[in-house]
């Protein structure tokens, strides 16, 4: 009698869709454990896919932020409204990161919200809510915004002392605008003790950086002996010379 053996083919199939499965199983898991984009990764992106308007990029940006990564929900927020955001979708992603706790998406949406975008109107009291649930995080960029904020009355009640308090955070942390701003404050006498010693420090630390403003301010100084430094005509020029090389190179803002 001949036997036949019609199992052996559909055993063989069923392994090689085992296999397969395993194969498929093993890849998610793969991807499950990928590692996370760097800060440095995520800016690339940014760029490719707003400014260089680069679809793969938005692609690979938005399976990030779905996710679930609150950086990658910025960074997709951010990215989208730079090309318009006529749909709405880079703010409410940009939103939901910062609900999620994202410090500098809260600072972010600050910004955003006190200069407007497309799509995106000027709103002062959300504005401040905004830096100021970041500057409370530690936000060196809100801190200065708030300083300004307190100071011109935008979103808040002015109050010059509250204003020169968030521009000391912003200063100490070396944003060279902050340092500017409080250095007024101290030659004036605006929100806090007139100290022309500490305005001078404070000019010193932003022209330091570039701040062409601050150049100037201190070539006048030394130039015409105020703030208590004596006439030197060298220093004047120093600093003339210094705030010409700013004026082509200055300082950013946060």
């Amino acid at each position: 009698m001949r036997l036949t053996f019609r199992s052996k083919p559909r055993q063989a199939r069923l392994a090689a869709a085992l296999l397969a499965g395993a194969a498929a199983l093993g890849g998610i898991a793969w991807a499950s454990r990928a590692p996370a984009p760097t800060a440095a990764e995520l800016t690339q992106l940014q760029i490719l896919a707003g400014p260089g308007r680069q679809d793969a990029a938005l692609a690979r940006l938005t399976n990030l932020a779905e996710g679930g990564t609150a950086d990658a929900r910025r960074t997709l927020g951010l990215a989208l409204l730079s090309r318009g955001d006529q749909d709405g979708k880079g703010l409410r992603s940009l939103r939901r990161a910062a609900e999620d706790g994202d410090v500098e998406a809260r600072f972010q949406l600050g910004k955003l919200y006190s200069a407007g975008a497309a799509g995106v109107s000027t709103d002062a009291a959300r504005a401040f809510a905004w830096l100021s649930a970041a500057g409370k995080a530690g936000h060196a960029g809100a801190a200065y915004y708030l300083g300004i904020a307190w100071r011109d009355g935008y979103g808040v009640k002015t109050d010059h002392t509250e204003a020169a308090r968030w521009l000391r955070r912003a200063a100490d942390a070396g944003i060279a605008a902050a340092q500017f701003l409080l250095a007024n404050a101290y030659r004036e006498g605006d929100g806090v003790p007139s100290n022309d010693a500490e305005a001078v420090r404070l000019y010193t630390a932003a022209a330091e950086q570039d701040h062409p403003e601050a150049c100037q301010t201190l070539a006048m100084a030394y130039l015409n002996g105020e703030l208590g430094l004596q006439r030197d005509e060298e220093e004047g020029r120093h600093y003339l010379m210094e705030a010409a090389h700013a004026l082509k190179h200055p300082a950013l803002k946060p």
